[in-house]
C-alpha cells in the first residue's frame, strides 16, 4: 500500500493555511505547515515533504528567496515548489520560475485547481523518481558487467600488476586489460573512451572484444592497435574515439614495448634512477584511417616498475603537463612502498581532496 504524499504548506495567513489543509486532506494527502522562511527550512529537514505550496509574500523573506535557498539544499533540490500569491504580475511569475518553481497559482484559490496542479506535479515527480531508480539500476548493471571484463590482480599473480580505478558514474569510459600469453610475456592496456557519460561504457565492451580478437604475442603492438582502429572506425559514432596505451612486457628478454595512441605517456621507474617519462607523439584510435602511433622499446630489469594511466588522474586541478611531472615526482616519493600502496598514495596526493570530475585509472606493473 502506497503511503499518502506529504505536502508542505507555507503561508503567513492562517486562514489560507487552514483552507489548503482542508482541500488537500479531503483528497487523501498528508500536510505539514510553516508560516515563514525559517520555519520552512526547519520543516524541510524534519518532515521531507514531496511537494511544497509556497506563498510569495512571507514576513522574513520572499517566497522566491526561500525557493532559491531550497534549491541549494541537496536533499530538497528536486522537490516541486508551487507558488501561491494574490499577485498576478508576469514579472513576479517569471522570477518564481527562474528561482526553481514549477507552477504558480493566483488567489483566490479554488480547490479543484489546487488539486489538479498538485496532482500533476506529484505524478511528474514520481515518474522522475522512477526513472532515476531505473537509471541507478542500469548504472549498477553496467558497472557489474564492466567490472567483470576487467581482470583482477589476484586472478593473474604472475602478471604482477595493481590498479586504482575510480569512475564518477560507477560505469564509465576508463578501461584496462591484462593479457598473459604464458612464457612470461604479458600485454598491459589502459584506454579512455571520449566522453564521461554512460554511453562510453558500452564502447569499452567493444574494445574488450577487439582486444580478445587481435591480441597476439607474435604480432607487434602497433599492428594490434592498427587492426583495432580499422574495426572501430566501422562501428563508432563520429564523435567517439579512444586514447590507448598498449604495452608489452617480456620478462624473459627484459624488454618493455609501448605503443601510444593519444594517451598520456607511460612512466618508467628504474631502481636507483629518476623516473622516466616515455614521451610519444601519436593519434587516437577510432577517428583516423591511418593514425600515427608512438612506439618505444627499452630494456628493463627485475624490480623496475612502470605506470600506465588515463588523463583524469593528471588533470585534477592542473594542466596535463604539470600533472604528468607531478606524477613522476610522486613515483620517487612513494617508490619504496609495495606496489598497491604506492598507487593509492599517488592517487591521494594528486587528488589532494579536490573535486573529482573525471574517471581515474592508474595501473602499476612490477617487472
Amino acid at each position: 500500500m502506497n503511503k499518502p504524499s506529504l505536502i508542505l504548506i507555507v503561508d503567513d495567513d492562517v486562514t489560507t493555511v487552514a483552507m489548503l489543509q482542508g482541500i488537500l486532506e479531503s483528497a487523501g494527502f498528508l500536510t505539514c505547515t510553516a508560516f515563514d522562511g525559517a520555519g520552512t527550512i526547519a520543516m524541510l529537514l524534519q518532515e521531507s515533504p514531496e511537494l511544497i505550496l509556497l506563498d510569495v509574500g512571507l514576513p522574513d523573506a520572499t517566497g522566491i528567496e526561500i525557493c532559491g535557498r531550497i534549491r541549494k539544499e541537496p536533499a530538497a533540490s528536486r522537490i516541486p515548489i508551487i507558488f501561491i500569491s494574490a499577485n498576478d504580475d508576469v514579472a513576479t511569475k517569471v522570477r518564481g520560475f527562474e528561482a526553481g518553481g514549477v507552477d504558480y497559482i493566483t488567489k483566490p484559490l479554488y480547490g479543484v485547481e489546487v488539486l489538479a496542479r498538485v496532482g500533476t506535479h506529484l505524478r511528474l515527480k514520481h515518474a522522475y523518481d522512477k526513472l532515476a531508480e531505473l537509471q541507478s539500476e542500469r548504472v549498477w548493471k553496467l558497472a557489474v558487467t564492466q567490472e567483470a571484463v576487467m581482470p583482477r590482480p589476484e586472478d593473474f599473480p604472475e602478471a604482477k600488476f595493481q590498479v586504482v580505478l575510480n569512475q564518477i558514474l560507477k560505469a564509465g569510459g576508463d578501461f584496462f586489460d591484462v593479457i598473459p600469453y604464458g612464457n612470461r610475456i604479458v600485454d598491459y592496456v589502459v584506454a579512455d573512451a571520449a566522453g564521461h557519460d554512460l554511453s562510453a561504457s558500452y564502447w569499452t565492451a567493444a574494445l574488450k572484444t577487439l582486444l580478445t580478437m587481435y591480441a597476439d604475442p607474435v604480432v607487434p603492438v602497433e599492428e594490434i592497435l592498427s587492426s583495432i582502429n580499422n574495426a572501430l572506425r566501422r562501428i563508432l559514432p563520429g564523435d567517439v574515439f579512444f586514447t590507448v596505451l598498449y604495452t608489452r612486457l617480456n620478462r624473459n628478454s627484459g624488454t618493455f614495448c609501448c605503443a601510444n595512441a593519444g594517451n598520456p605517456p607511460a612512466i618508467l621507474c628504474r631502481k636507483g634512477r629518476l623516473p622516466e617519462i616515455v614521451e610519444q607523439n601519436s593519434d587516437v584510435i577510432g577517428a583516423f584511417p591511418d593514425p600515427i602511433f608512438g612506439i618505444a622499446e627499452m630494456q628493463v630489469d627485475p624490480g623496475d616498475r612502470f605506470l600506465l594511466y588515463s588523463d583524469g588522474l593528471v588533470e585534477i586541478g592542473r594542466d596535463r603537463e604539470a600533472g604528468i611531472r607531478k606524477l613522476a615526482l610522486e613515483c620517487t616519493e612513494y617508490g619504496n612502498e609495495p606496489l598497491g600502496g604506492m598507487l593509492e598514495s599517488i592517487r591521494a596526493s594528486l587528488a589532494d581532496n579536490q573535486e573529482i570530475r573525471d574517471d581515474i585509472l592508474l595501473m602499476g606493473v612490477q617487472v
